[in-house]
């Protein structure tokens, strides 16, 4: 590409052996800070076209080429607080609220616990100083507690035996490593069935975002995903600060979803284990 006149990385290389790409990656991990931008790692791809033909794809994911990773940047800060939100499938998800801290460039507030059992697993607690990092680069997530500066006063957490946002009685059923709040009515799950259904990978319907989900639902104007077909302009502009230009805009994405393919409808409406690829 270089000697066609394109413009290509300078430091990318041709190797011919693991242990040369092993020594690469290595060279990179110690010198990234010298890079004019965020790299989270090198890829390797095998210099021939004729392979990524043979070898072709696994979805999106090319069998010709791979990603090594470099460590995650840490940090660490104070746990202040354990919060619990509610998928669109009613999962309780607990999450930390954090002294801000700055990783990698990015002030962290809060990152995801995945689940109870791991936040027992790590032992962390409230009031906790802990490692955190960005995986990949991207996602915050909490490596674990110091537990060398514990004061005595960290407190442990516990799930909600109601649901945060509706107050059912939370379930979990047995062997899962995840707690649901059962009610499908639970406000909370129909505003990300709601998200999850217009978003790029759902139903693409542009000009319906988390904003607008909340105000629809709030206004009594859709109570589910089929409601959306339902909607009228009269109906929008009722909405706070909904003018008429965009109040068509988004009638007409309403209508040109209907369009959209079978599997693109079935991921929409958010099926258990149902994925984008599945």
């Amino acid at each position: 590409l270089k000697s066609l006149g394109f413009k290509v990385n300078p430091n990318n290389a041709l190797l011919t052996s693991i242990s040369e790409v092993e020594e690469f990656h290595h060279t990179w991990v110690e010198r990234r800070e010298s890079l004019p931008y965020e790299a989270d790692g090198i890829v390797v791809k095998l210099n021939s076209l004729d392979l990524h033909e043979r070898l072709g794809n696994i979805g999106h994911e090319p069998r010709w080429a791979i990603a090594y990773k470099f460590p995650a940047v840490q940090g660490t800060t104070r746990l202040n607080e354990i919060r619990v939100s509610v998928g669109r499938t009613g999962t309780l998800n607990p999450y930390a609220i954090l002294e801000p801290v700055s990783v990698g460039g990015v002030t962290i507030k809060q990152a995801a616990l995945h689940n109870e059992d791991d936040i027992r697993r790590k032992d962390i607690r409230i009031g906790d100083t802990v490692i955190v990092q960005r995986a990949g680069e991207v996602i915050p997530q909490v490596v674990g507690p110091v537990v060398s500066k514990r004061s005595g006063q960290e407190k442990l957490f516990t799930m909600p035996s109601r649901c945060p946002v509706c107050g059912a009685k939370v379930i979990r059923p047995k062997g899962g490593v995840m707690s649901y709040c059962p009610n499908v009515a639970c406000p909370a799950q129909a505003q990300e069935r709601l998200e999850h259904f217009a978003s790029r990978g759902g139903m693409d319907i542009r000009g319906i975002g988390e904003k607008l989900c909340t105000a629809l639902l709030q206004a009594g104007l859709v109570k589910n995903v089929a409601d959306l077909y339902d909607l009228t302009n009269q109906q929008l502009l009722t909405l706070e600060r909904m003018a008429e230009k965009s109040a068509a805009n988004i009638i007409d994405s309403i209508n040109k979803s209907k369009d959209r393919p079978l599997s693109r409808v079935i991921f929409a409406l958010g099926i258990l284990h149902i994925g984008e690829e599945m």
